[in-house]
């Protein structure tokens, strides 16, 4: 069944679906049985279903419904699909046409899955790539796709189907899932994959890593431009201000104007100082005049929202008489016309999306929903603030915790935020409803397209960059090292996308070091390890043609082997002066301490341990290794895989970890305490969420114990106990 964002207007349109005409379920007493007939006259004059308000979503056979449909399921979309069954604009024929309608209904409508708008697009795109097969072999049904028919399409080049990549098992597999309640047989056994024909799925098209000359010049011009924003970010506000009101103030005087007898000549016609270059300016002239002129003796007010309803646009050379105040300044900026505000406000928007991308490795997608009230927040851990980026992804569901997604930045990462956050707030107040970070600054100024946005960081970095775009053969060499497959010409110039921002921050990070894998996992928010590898492909090739130069990045190794080597001494003397250190490794250590005879740490080969160049040693030869896995908690392991989120009661007894501070354990215990109850007031608690709290203050108040500090117990209340499966019972 159709899958909304938004709960509450998913719960609305399920709603209106009953009690239509007599029947109290229109999708279960009328569409299914029908669907089952399998009878096309009938069903082509069916309701698709039914709007919030009840009105109809058009007739089944009308594929101009179809096509509008996206607006009733998704009101505040940012991307637009359009369910279209055609095939390059020629009519599908009709029985295979009405059998991925029938699909499309069923998982809309009936389907026991859940399945998003784009998943409904992406089936019929996807199963469309069948119909010109199989009409060409004389076949007008999905029922002739069997095993058989679908091989010998793999292994010859009777079609234009690739069947080495994804989408083509998707559509195929949503038939299988879907079989049931058909109108029609499918003869799929089993879900398929590439191997099944003896093939391979071919590895995804990957971004290129933005050469390092490239992208140490677009990290600097980007810091320079947020730096110089960010001290300006409340003159800044003007801005958008500016070009929201620019057109009213305008179009406030024009209507004075037009009213005044200034407007008219000795023969009785207005001056009218309008555009009629261009087919838009003509038409929306000619109807603001025919409106103006229908009016008998319209007063000022009558105007303006003529004006405002038409948009005709004054001819340049005339707009100082209406729009006297035209200048505004922002630090160094001078700008005297809407054209000009608005390149401004698109190289600090450009540089700052630049930036912030750059420096958190954020998709497009989580870009564009930056939260817009606590889209960044500061914590200090060790006395080093740390600064975090929020998007809004997941949305909260009942029994389910809304999770926000995180992505640590930089002081300038900071910075960048709070600039975009001065350009677009005063352009959203505009639009009290609106939810999106972005707004446009042409027009209403609403809501932004997520298309529209990358554009905009790729339009500074091409023009700051300019004639640096052209290839060098270091930045030839550095393209072929992380995409050895691609060929590149000097002197060409560089094409850039958004997204080559997340594949550099992965691929520069894990080639010089400064982050691990699993680090940098949780900081892309995968779910398996193998995707944050695919980002860093090539990186090792990096990491050794970095080494055998000897500049800043040897200075970095050894930096980083100090520090290890700096902790691992830390941690041993706590040991040595007998301090308590939780975690498996650190409590295994006392053990042995507390079980042999002699002092450990006096003995001459042991003591070497109290030495910080024993520790540089071990890190160097390999014969050692220690990664942050939270702040106070360490881990030995080199092949240790964080998860998304930290998970405490896998460290408590972790035979690879030390655990020597209690800052991280108390924040996590006091976090789930206050998950755990706003559950219980606002009814969300759920056996899963109660033993997700249970777990994490038990594991935090183990580390508190193991360190010896004093605390006070969560009390469990009893809607968590009753919820708890109690120790030892299996049935």
């Amino acid at each position: 069944m159709i899958k909304l964002s938004d709960l509450k207007y998913q719960s609305k349109l399920l709603k209106a679906q009953e009690n239509v005409g007599a029947h109290t379920n229109y999708l279960m007493d009328v569409l299914k049985p029908a669907i089952e007939r399998g009878d096309w006259d009938e069903i082509e004059k069916m309701d698709i279903g039914f709007t919030v308000t009840g009105k109809s979503l058009g007739k089944i056979g009308d594929n101009t419904a179809w096509k509008s449909l996206q607006p009733y399921f998704e009101p505040r979309a940012t991307q637009t699909y359009t369910l279209d069954f055609t095939l390059d604009g020629k009519v599908i024929e009709h029985n295979l046409k009405n059998q991925l309608i029938s699909l499309v209904l069923k998982m809309m409508w009936l389907s026991p899955r859940d399945y998003s708008f784009k998943t409904l697009w992406t089936a019929v795109n996807d199963l469309k790539k069948v119909i010109a097969p199989l009409l060409d072999e004389g076949c007008n049904t999905l029922s002739s796709l069997d095993f058989d028919r679908l091989e010998s399409w793999a292994l010859s080049n009777f079609t234009d189907i690739d069947f080495e990549r994804p989408p083509i098992y998707h559509g195929l597999n949503r038939l299988y899932t879907e079989a049931r309640g058909l109108p029609f047989e499918v003869k799929l056994n089993k879900k398929l994959n590439a191997a099944d024909f003896g093939l391979a799925i071919k590895d995804a098209e990957q971004f290129t890593v933005i050469p390092q000359r490239l992208y140490f010049a677009g990290l600097q011009e980007s810091e320079i431009l947020i730096t110089d924003a960010y001290a300006l970010r409340d003159e800044l506000e003007q801005l958008p201000q500016y070009i929201a009101t620019y057109s009213d103030t305008l179009y406030q005087e024009y209507a004075k104007y037009l009213v005044s007898d200034r407007a008219r000549l000795k023969n009785g016609t207005i001056r009218w100082y309008l555009k009629k270059s261009g087919k838009k300016n003509k038409q929306r002239t000619f109807a603001f005049q025919a409106a103006f002129l229908a009016q008998r003796s319209p007063n000022e007010e009558e105007t303006l929202t003529l004006l405002q309803r038409h948009k005709p646009e004054i001819n340049t050379d005339y707009i100082d008489a209406f729009h006297t105040k035209r200048e505004l300044t922002i630090g160094p900026w001078t700008i005297t016309n809407l054209t000009e505000a608005r390149i401004l406000f698109k190289h600090f928007n450009g540089g700052c999306l630049w930036g912030l991308m750059a420096r958190t490795g954020m998709r497009g997608d989580e870009m564009y929903h930056l939260n817009t009230a606590q889209g960044c927040t500061t914590e200090v851990i060790n006395r080093q603030k740390i600064h975090v980026i929020h998007a809004d992804l997941s949305k909260t569901t009942k029994g389910s915790q809304s999770i926000q997604d995180e992505f640590v930045t930089t002081e300038t990462g900071m910075k960048a935020y709070e600039v975009l956050q001065a350009l677009h707030s005063p352009l959203r107040k505009l639009h009290p409803n609106s939810q999106s970070f972005f707004h446009k600054i042409k027009e209403d100024c609403s809501e932004l397209k997520k298309t529209s946005l990358g554009k905009h960081s790729q339009a500074w970095f091409e023009k700051v960059m300019g004639k640096a775009l052209a290839l060098t053969n270091e930045d030839i060499v550095d393209l072929k090292t992380s995409d050895p497959n691609l060929s590149f010409t000097v002197g060409q110039d560089y094409v850039f996308k958004g997204h080559q921002l997340r594949r550099s921050f992965a691929y520069y990070l894990i080639g010089f070091e400064l982050c691990s894998f699993p680090q940098l996992k949780q900081q892309f928010s995968h779910v398996s390890m193998a995707m944050t590898r695919h980002y860093a492909k090539n990186a090792s090739k990096f990491q050794k043609l970095r080494k055998q130069k000897k500049n800043l990045a040897n200075n970095i190794d050894n930096e980083r082997v100090n520090q290890q080597a700096q902790v691992y001494l830390n941690i041993y003397q706590k040991l040595a002066n007998k301090e308590r250190v939780a975690g498996g490794k650190g409590k295994e250590f006392a053990k042995n301490m507390m079980r042999t005879d002699r002092n450990l740490f006096k003995d001459k080969v042991d003591n070497d341990m109290l030495s910080l160049n024993y520790w540089k040693k071990q890190i160097r030869t390999q014969n050692r290794h220690i990664h942050a896995v939270a702040p106070g908690i360490y881990c030995t392991s080199t092949s240790c895989s964080l998860r998304t989120q930290v998970n405490l009661i896998e460290c408590v007894d972790c035979m690879n970890d030390f655990i020597v501070d209690a800052v991280f354990a108390e924040a996590k215990r006091k976090e789930a305490e206050i998950h755990m109850l706003y559950d219980i007031e606002n009814d969300e608690l759920t056996p899963q969420t109660a033993s997700e709290s249970y777990i994490k203050i038990q594991a935090a108040e183990r580390i508190l114990r193991d360190l010896d500090i004093d605390f006070e117990p969560v009390a469990f209340p009893d809607e968590v106990t009753n919820m708890l499966i109690p120790y030892g019972v299996t049935s």
